[in-house]
């Protein structure tokens, strides 16, 4: 069909005209039925990691400035109550309500600072994942010093000590009476749990008022829910080696390990390493495995019975040994901790019957994260409470730093999370309801606060190890 040659002008004018319509209401040149939206407000949640001066703060990366009729409050049991600017310090834990002006540049029409965590009074229920050394010191009345909790206690004479032989020795009968000799402690009070309470000083040391003595955690603390436990195979048809979840001789799902088998061994021998003396004083003896599946979240959870599931694309993103001996620290001390076990009975009240619904079967799991949650296991893959989830934080740190590695690769680490996944929530690393910001700058403030400038300058960062783990791996997939 032919088009007349004045009716085509007349169609391309009106689509040149509509063009630029278009060009000049998207550039603002043009007026529209609705004014252009500016930036769209938005929270940023985390711990102060600086002062920068007068007006500027910063939580890791991200500077933070107070916009002209912003306000600072402070959040407590009883309210909210009036501060300044001039207030706000490194450590403290602040909701920042504004708009990005640029690349880590926020502007905050409001600054909330959340009071207890980090706070100078300290109430806190710890599992002893090494031996005491000043045990002597502590049963009587002289000054001593508790490394416990990634904390460093000081115990002194207005202390009030509950920290007894029979103490101790009411941990060993529990054990005695759960009929498993085998699991006796060979340390006298790692495993038994303390619970302190005392004031923060500046320095970051706690100064006690009490320190009290407990028994360890009971057997079925270590349990896997419903009878279940995690069994390496083959797959009888393909032979390719998996991992099985297994109620009796039922099997509920599997999962690939990856096949490299340098691999397999160097991550499990690294986390073997890694184990606290805690380990020997359980109720039940805990046997510690580490494996790896192909999985390309940037993920690791650590299942009550000592079972430390690693996935590829968490390998394929680390950079160094540092990182992932963090990583492998802070899931083993979910477990010590019985992070599970004290959850479910903090929240028995809330929870309904849990049931294994919709699980794989004998199939593949295509899903870890919504498999365990259908055990009843969300917060193995996406967090514990926060006050638990910076308990295993605190103690990460402490196995590293004893370990000679540098901790501030673990800050790095979630900065790396952070660049690569721009929303700072995408990642499931440690937990998905607290973005990685909040953790890295958790990690940032406790370092700084209890290590001077300078103190990891020459500690361990990589490995010969680590880069043939990683060159035998290859690359791998990473979402």
């Amino acid at each position: 069909m032919t088009v007349p040659f004045r009716r085509l002008k007349s169609i391309q004018a009106r689509r040149v005209l509509a063009v630029v319509t278009v060009f000049m209401l998207v550039q603002g040149m043009f007026p529209a039925n609705s004014p252009a939206a500016g930036p769209s407000k938005t929270k940023l949640f985390g711990y102060l990691t600086a002062r920068i001066d007068n007006s500027t703060v910063a939580i890791l990366d991200d500077r933070i400035q107070l916009s002209a009729g912003g306000h600072v409050e402070i959040r407590d049991a009883s309210g909210e109550k009036a501060s300044s600017f001039a207030d706000l310090a490194a450590g403290q834990l602040v909701q920042a309500e504004g708009i990005w002006l640029g690349r880590h540049q926020f502007s905050a029409e409001k600054i909330y600072v959340e009071l207890g965590f980090l706070d100078k009074n300290i109430h806190e229920t710890v599992y002893l994942q090494g031996e005491p050394v000043d045990v002597p010191k502590i049963l009587g009345s002289d000054p001593a010093e508790l490394k416990a909790d990634g904390e460093w206690l000081m115990i002194g004479p207005k202390t009030r000590r509950h920290w007894s032989t029979q103490e101790a020795a009411q941990g060993s009968e529990t054990i005695s009476q759960a009929g498993d000799t085998s699991a006796l402690p060979s340390q006298r009070y790692a495993g038994h749990q303390v619970r302190y309470s005392g004031i923060r000083r500046e320095d970051g040391r706690i100064e006690t008022d009490l320190v009290e003595l407990h028994p360890p955690a009971p057997p079925e603390a270590y349990n896997m829910p419903h009878g279940m436990s995690v069994v390496p195979g083959k797959d009888t048809q393909t032979a390719i080696e998996i991992l099985e979840f297994k109620r009796s001789a039922k099997v509920d799902g599997r999962m690939k390990l990856f096949p490299v088998r340098a691999v397999q061994e160097y991550v499990s021998d690294l986390g073997t390493s890694l184990l606290p003396k805690g380990e020997e004083g359980t109720t039940r003896k805990l046997e510690f495995r580490f494996f790896v599946v192909e999985d390309p979240s940037i993920n690791a959870q650590a299942l009550p019975d000592g079972t430390v599931i690693v996935n590829t694309g968490l390998l394929g993103v680390v950079d160094n040994e540092a990182a992932l001996a963090f990583v492998l620290s802070h899931e083993i001390s979910h477990v010590l901790q019985v992070h599970y076990w004290r959850e479910i009975r903090e929240t028995r009240g809330q929870r309904i019957g849990l049931t294994i619904a919709g699980l794989a079967g004998s199939y593949f799991i295509g899903d870890l994260s919504m498999f365990l949650s259908g055990l009843g296991m969300a917060a193995v893959v996406n967090g514990h409470q926060r006050a638990l989830e910076n308990q295993a934080d605190r103690l990460g740190l402490q196995t590293v730093i004893e370990r000679g590695y540098d901790p501030r690769q673990a800050t790095q680490f979630l900065r790396v999370i952070i660049d690569r996944y721009g929303d700072r929530t995408t990642s499931k690393l440690w937990s998905n309801h607290d973005s990685s910001v909040l953790r890295g700058s958790f990690l940032t403030a406790q370092i700084e606060r209890e290590y001077p400038q300078g103190h990891f300058d020459k500690a361990r960062v990589n490995t010969p190890a680590f880069q043939a783990m990683r060159d035998a791996m290859g690359p791998v997939k990473i979402e």
